[in-house]
């Protein structure tokens, strides 16, 4: 299998990393099974109505980042003609059509092995498009617009930069320095380095000076000039990347949930369902199987073993060693699994068949996916009161500066 980008995430792992990255809500709550009573119709009823109210409320948030983009956008534009600057980057200015959620859940944790059955006939786990001999296929691209239509796109946005590109060099860089400073504008050529910068946070409390937490360049030129007119001076936070990292922010943070927490009730709370399921597909023909700590089939290595006869190669950590696998080890292969690459995929479809045969069968698809649906929900139900006064942060910031744009 070819380590490669899709989206920007490495194959084929990226699928599983567009999920945790993805996830904003919950598409509905779990009801109590049976009866047909009142108080369960009552239930999910309510249930649905929480989870539409869910996903107006992480539109919204989408709306008014959208709204507070365009009008920073018109305050910096505005700082930028006042110096002679017409033509603008529209890959920095100009790209304020929000996305609108049709479902708050795209993702399962069970997608990666538990395909429908009618995906599972005719693409079996998608393991072979992510092939050397396949990665590049229109078979393969089929794939991905069959199984991800709504979630994966290759598509770019789509905006008219014809006019800033057909610019000099020269103009160009003015441009950008104008717009963010000479720092940034370095940051984007590789000529600045976190050393070049300060040597601690705003405050003193992170002290980077001997490299140990890197920065990122002070945003400046008219980019400056409009935080420091709506939200005083940018601030250093930081974030878990790479060991640690100190990136400048200015807005208001939004509510996040807590995913690590959604992660470990969904281990806990489907524990219970797993033998089920896992004998099912051990009568089927592929026992072996266990479920790692996050409530998910870690097929990696055996998708990797049956195309390339070597496990998955995780790569390097960012502090130079190799990552901890804390998976169970997957099943052996069979002895007599084809050699020939079609042979291979046949093994693979007819696998995916058996498993997803299993997930519906023995209830493991539906009490998993509607368990995810009710922990997601339940965090971003106690995000609520939070998120709505950010909108509310939002908003004001809004119109501080449209009042700046009217002058």
């Amino acid at each position: 299998m070819r380590k490669t980008e899709r989206n920007g995430l490495p194959a084929p792992r990226w699928r599983h990393t567009a999920a945790l990255i993805g996830i904003l809500a919950a598409a509905a709550a779990c009801t109590d099974a049976g009866g047909g009573s009142d108080e369960a119709s009552d239930k999910a009823e309510g249930d649905a109505v929480d989870a539409a109210g869910l996903l107006e409320m992480v539109n919204e948030n989408i709306r008014l980042t959208k709204e507070l983009d365009a009008a920073e956008d018109r305050v910096i534009a505005d700082c930028l003609e006042e110096q002679g600057f017409t033509v603008h980057d529209q890959r920095e200015l100009g790209q304020h059509e929000p996305i609108v959620l049709l479902s708050l859940v795209d993702y399962y944790p069970t997608r990666d092995f538990l395909p429908e059955a009618d995906i599972a006939a005719e693409w079996g786990f998608g393991w072979w498009a992510e092939t050397e001999e396949m990665f590049d296929s229109q078979e393969t691209q089929d794939y991905y617009e069959a199984t991800f239509p709504d979630s994966f796109t290759d598509d770019a946005p789509e905006f008219d930069n014809s006019a800033f590109e057909s610019l000099p060099d020269d103009e160009r860089r003015a441009w950008s320095v104008a717009y963010q400073g000479e720092e940034a504008t370095a940051g984007l050529e590789g000529t600045w380095t976190p050393e070049d910068g300060t040597e601690s946070s705003e405050d003193g409390s992170l002290d980077f000076g001997d490299g140990a937490t890197p920065s990122g360049p002070k945003p400046g030129g008219c980019q400056l000039e409009m935080i420091e007119a709506l939200y005083g001076e940018p601030r250093q936070v930081e974030i878990d990347i790479d060991g640690g990292y100190l990136d400048w922010q200015w807005r208001p943070a939004e509510p996040s949930v807590d995913f690590a927490a959604i992660e470990a009730a969904y281990a806990e709370r489907t524990a219970g369902s797993q033998g089920g399921f896992l004998d099912c597909i051990g009568e089927a023909g592929y026992p072996g199987w266990e479920f790692d700590d996050s409530g998910r089939l870690a097929m990696l290595d055996y998708s990797a073993m049956l195309y390339t006869g070597e496990p998955f190669d995780p790569g390097f950590t960012p502090e130079g060693g190799t990552s901890a696998d804390t998976n169970p080890p997957v099943p052996d292969l069979p002895r007599d699994v084809p050699a020939d690459f079609e042979g291979k995929r046949a093994y693979e479809v007819d696998m995916a068949v058996a498993f997803a045969a299993c997930g519906d069968e023995t209830g493991y698809r539906s009490a998993a996916d509607s368990t995810y649906d009710a922990i997601v929900a339940e965090q971003y139900t106690a995000i609520e009161t939070d998120t709505f006064a950010w909108q509310e942060e939002i908003r004001g910031y809004t119109a501080k500066a449209q009042e700046l744009i009217a002058g």
